[in-house]
């Protein structure tokens, strides 16, 4: 549902920014230098992750959202959309793809204890997921996923995360069931489109665990046009998904604080499937978002980090991913604004309420 966030990121490859600017990197690095608190507490059996969502469009505070998640979780995710134009016919991969690419390999070698979890993400969430983001030139919207060109430009995209990258977690299409919702053929499209891409991820990098997420909201029908629940969209996937991951913002919904959250909001996820089962996303405001009805205070952030870390293990979830450690302070106006508070942090380094109960699940030793 953040999709919109996502960021043109600034390249630090050969001619960006270099290792021992600040005084904090070693030699040949590109962050600073990380210690993670020693182990206090009983064993967990979730890994916490963040996105690499930084609080500022700068080179310096992405590389300091890896660093962050390096010393208070154990993956991270990185969520963009495909390069089209790099990976269509006759295209070349361009070096702002090489740079970017460059830039996160060093910093997941750096920070080598992180997990990665990278989430290919072709849908616009600014107009709810119903139309490709950032769609080539030449190609006729309405054709989309039917469109050949840009059905091997993402096969081909998805080919090569999986070989550069091998990431831990590769998703092929997020919050994909609010596309179903809104635009079927596109849906239908994506889906045999996304079959094929899963075979060929799997092939370039067999450990892999490869998927589309889901918004849990409007999975229930509970988020922008209400509608009865839509389970069956997982259906399409079942045979080549290899985990249910969920993105869940119940401030986004219906929700008016974490304590409407029904009992079984989360432990119905095991009903729907038997495998394995993460949360992608997971958010809540600490304040109200100006102009809309949602409410947020740091009191029902904490409660509601609390309720969804403590299912999740209660349930055997395998991981939470929290949208922002740090407030995106970029994200004050216009659709991104419902995000502007959603970090535990502030976006100058302050804590809120809840980083004390992120912070006692980082030093938790994993089972």
């Amino acid at each position: 549902m953040a999709a919109f966030l996502a960021l043109a990121l600034i390249a630090c490859g050969e001619g960006g920014r270099k290792g021992g600017e600040n005084g904090n990197e070693g030699p040949g690095l590109l962050g600073p230098t990380v210690v993670r608190p020693g182990p206090a507490g009983e064993p967990r059996g979730i890994r916490i992750g963040f996105s690499a969502l930084p609080p500022e469009r700068t080179t310096e505070a992405y590389i300091g959202a890896f660093a962050t998640a390096a010393q208070y979780a154990d993956l991270i995710l990185i969520q963009r959309a495909p390069p089209w134009e790099d990976f269509m016919a006759g295209g070349q991969i361009s070096q702002g793809t090489e740079d970017t690419t460059l830039t996160e390999l060093k910093l997941l070698k750096q920070y080598s204890g992180l997990e990665l979890f990278y989430a290919i993400d072709p849908t616009d969430g600014v107009v709810q997921r119903s139309r490709i983001a950032n769609l080539p030139a030449g190609v006729d919207p309405q054709v989309g996923f039917e469109d050949q060109s840009l059905r091997n430009a993402f096969v081909a995209y998805a080919a090569y995360v999986a070989k550069n990258y091998s990431p831990d977690y590769l998703a092929l299409g997020v919050e994909i069931n609010m596309l179903y919702a809104r635009a079927p053929k596109q849906f239908e499209a994506f889906v045999s489109l996304y079959r094929e891409a899963y075979t060929v991820a799997k092939a370039a990098s067999p450990k892999t665990k490869v998927f589309p997420t889901f918004q849990l909201e409007d999975l229930e029908g509970k988020f922008g046009d209400v509608h009865p629940p839509q389970w069956e969209v997982l259906d399409p996937f079942r045979g080549h998904m290899d985990a249910l991951a969920i993105s869940t913002y119940p401030y986004l919904g219906d929700h008016r604080s974490a304590a409407e959250i029904r009992p079984d909001y989360y432990s119905q996820l095991k009903a729907r499937w038997d495998g394995e089962i993460l949360i992608s996303e997971a958010g809540y405001a600490s304040q109200p978002v100006e102009g809309e009805a949602n409410v947020g205070t740091e009191e029902d952030q904490l409660a509601f980090l609390q309720r969804l870390l403590g299912d999740a293990e209660a349930n055997g979830f395998s991981a939470v991913v929290w949208l922002a450690a740090l407030d995106p302070a970029f994200a004050a106006e216009g659709a991104a604004a419902v995000f502007k508070d959603v970090g535990l942090r502030k976006s100058d380094g302050s804590n809120k309420l809840a980083w004390g109960t992120w912070e006692e699940w980082a030093r938790r030793p994993l089972k």
